[in-house]
This record gives C-alpha cells, sequence and structure tokens, in this order.
C-alpha cells in the first residue's frame, strides 16, 4: 500500500484539480464586454501586486457625475517586460484609458491601454486586455512597427 501512495496522492490531486473548473477559468475575460471605450480620468489609486495590478481611477460620465473606475492589468512580471514600473503611474495622474467594461454595467475593466493626459503611451496594449486573435495579431504588427519607427 505505502508504494502506491505516491500515484493515488497524484491522482486525487488531478481530480481535485479537475474538478474545480473556475480555478481553471481564472484568466478568461468573459465577464468584459468585446468593445473598447475611452475614459479620461485621474488616477486614484495603484495597487502595483500580483496577481495582477489593478488601477482605479475617476471619470465623469455624460452628465458630468464622478464615476470611480477600476480596471486590472497583467501581472507584475508582465508590465515589467512591456516597460511599466511601480512608479508608471500615481494618484493624481491624468490619464485617457481604452478598457473593456464590466458587461454587468459596474464601472469595472480590463485595461486595454493607458496614456497619460498629454497623449503620451504609459502602456500601448495589455496583455491582460487579450482580444480575438485578430486583434492581438494586428496589435503585434503595430508594435513591431512602433519598434521599427524607433529604431530610425
Amino acid at each position: 500500500m505505502l508504494r502506491r501512495l505516491p500515484v493515488i496522492m497524484a491522482l486525487l490531486a488531478i481530480a481535485v484539480l479537475a474538478a474545480n473548473r473556475p480555478l481553471l477559468a481564472h484568466h478568461s475575460t468573459a465577464a468584459y464586454s468585446p468593445n473598447e471605450i475611452t475614459l479620461k480620468g485621474t488616477i486614484v489609486e495603484y495597487d502595483w501586486g500580483n496577481p495582477h495590478v489593478l488601477v482605479v481611477w475617476d471619470s465623469k460620465d455624460d452628465s458630468g457625475t464622478v464615476v470611480r473606475w477600476s480596471g486590472e492589468l497583467a501581472s507584475v512580471a508582465s508590465l515589467l517586460a512591456d516597460g511599466m514600473t511601480k512608479d508608471s503611474l500615481k494618484p493624481g495622474d491624468d490619464v485617457i484609458m481604452t478598457v473593456r467594461p464590466a458587461k454587468a454595467g459596474t464601472p469595472h475593466s480590463v485595461i486595454d491601454q493607458i496614456k497619460r493626459g498629454d497623449g503620451t503611451m504609459v502602456l500601448r496594449w495589455s496583455r491582460q486586455g487579450g482580444g480575438t486573435a485578430e486583434e492581438r495579431a494586428a496589435r503585434d504588427a503595430a508594435r513591431k512597427s512602433d519598434n521599427s519607427d524607433s529604431q530610425n
């Protein structure tokens, strides 16, 4: 029986993981609209931590009411690879956020792009934003074009 214990434990671990499907769907963006919106606002909070970096900002809606939005980005490691740091944003910064809002109508989102209020780029394409295969291909082509332009 003791010789079978490691095999039994491994099978049990696989069964537990297979039964817990929500855990496997952690990185789904199904709760968010496939359509992007652009919001101008002011950073309230920037939480540089794992598993996802979170950004909170205030933005005025069409009636002029201030709405507090939140949005998530990829992990710290992914954002570092994309050129962001813990100092990229700070409370009080004016920003232009391109996001995919929650389908539920709440002011929560997946962030696709961040610009400063003056239009300078902070994050061109968010890994967390994902998108369709065609959108990812178009974004990759835009990145390559941007990189070749900046090297000339």
